[in-house]
Order: structure tokens, then C-alpha cells, then sequence
């Protein structure tokens, strides 16, 4: 079937998305920063808790992984 390379792209961007995010979680966020006052709040909440930003960036790995496994 055609989907299953749609499904390992989007495992991969997943992946390099969620590693990238491990490394500088703060300034991953604020880059995502976009002049909405409800999601910029959002993002400012979790910029300023890095903790949840690696916890949610190791969701979406664990994610990348199924996906590309699948």
C-alpha cells in the first residue's frame, strides 16, 4: 500500500523534530512563537518548564519510532 512511506516520513520528521528539541528545549519553543496571544502564552508556559518540553519531545520520539517501525 502507498502509505507506508508517508507513515516512515513522517516517523523520521518526528524523530529529527524531537531530537533537535532535546537539546535546547527553551529556545526550541520560542522559536515556535508566533504572535497568537493564546498560543504564545502556551508556548511561554512551557519554555519556561523545560522538564515537560523533553517529556513531550520523548513522546513524539517514541512515536517517530512506531510510526517508522510500523
Amino acid at each position: 500500500m502507498q502509505l507506508k512511506p508517508v507513515r516512515r516520513s513522517i516517523g523520521f520528521l518526528l524523530l529529527a523534530d524531537g531530537i533537535g528539541a532535546l537539546f535546547t528545549p527553551s529556545d526550541y519553543v520560542r522559536k515556535l512563537q508566533f504572535g497568537n496571544a493564546l498560543a504564545d502564552d502556551l508556548l511561554e508556559y512551557l519554555a519556561e518548564n523545560p522538564k515537560l518540553i523533553c517529556r513531550i519531545k520523548l513522546v513524539e520520539i517514541a512515536v517517530g519510532i512506531w510510526l517508522v517501525l510500523r
